[in-house]
């Protein structure tokens, strides 16, 4: 296959429903596929319906992790998800996740896994995340061209194209047997693995997420101080020695100055 046009085509080789055997017309509502609404970046609801492309670059949305790739090899070893079956003898619970970028972080006792979307299916890959046939997008990729010629235009598909493809080769890898599609299925999800606990620590190197962190824990004041009430104790005891040590320290110097000085 030409390395130039690599990415213009759809990555599956089979197609499950013949267009020409189906009673459902070419032009198919693509409602029931999506989601019902999707947040914007200002947070606010949108029909998925109005901006497709929006909506699918949410689904896709691994921005967060893109801070930080340059130091991902301290949250997981760059290989391959485990399958579900050896997921659930780590005696990890599977918890579903719509959050592209928790997709796959684990922390003690359960991975987090975003189900299949329904529209990542050939005819949709085909029509939203292929490049149009006037795109240029492959050609810049293998060469050096910086000027866009009237006629051609250049777009967003490549990268989610990406996205969407080693989405699905984490399922490659997480369903590798029979007891792996029954999980899968049980599951309702037809997961390398990053830790929870050290992706918190590096996202807050970052200068906008050292406050937020990467998943927060806590919805109130009360049960933060109730899980780290160990910790904040320790620290309070720590800093009343020095104090302590520190005043001790002052009073003895005043003892040994002499009077009128």
């Amino acid at each position: 296959m030409n390395a130039k046009t690599y990415i213009l085509i759809c990555p599956f080789l089979v197609e499950p429903l013949n267009r020409d055997d189906t009673s459902t017309p070419n032009d198919y509502p693509l409602c029931p596929l999506f989601p019902a609404s999707y947040r914007t970046t200002s947070n606010d609801l949108a029909a998925s319906t109005k901006d497709i492309d929006a909506c699918v670059q949410k689904e896709l949305n691994l921005h967060r992790l893109q801070i930080i790739f340059s130091r991902l090899w301290i949250v997981g070893r760059p290989i391959p998800p485990r399958p579900l079956h050896h997921q659930l003898l780590l005696s990890r619970d599977i918890f579903i996740t719509e959050q592209m970028d928790m997709h796959l972080v684990w922390t003690s006792g359960r991975i987090f896994t975003k189900p299949i979307p329904r529209f990542l299916m050939p005819r949709f890959w085909t029509d939203h995340l292929s490049c149009l046939p006037c795109c240029i997008c492959p050609r810049r990729q293998a060469s050096s061209v910086s000027v866009t010629p009237v006629n051609e235009c250049v777009c967003d598909r490549p990268r989610l194209w990406k996205l969407a493809l080693g989405f699905l080769f984490s399922y490659a890898a997480l369903v590798s047997h029979e007891s792996d599609f029954a999980i899968a299925q049980e599951k309702k999800l037809i997961l390398t693995e990053l830790r929870l606990s050290r992706l918190k620590k590096i996202y807050r190197l970052t200068p906008s997420s050292f406050l937020h962190g990467y998943m927060s824990r806590w919805n109130r004041y009360g049960d933060f101080f109730q899980d780290n009430l160990g910790w904040l104790a320790a620290a309070t005891v720590y800093i009343a020695l020095v104090l302590t040590a520190m005043q001790v320290g002052l009073a003895t110097v005043t003892i040994r100055l002499p009077q009128g000085v």
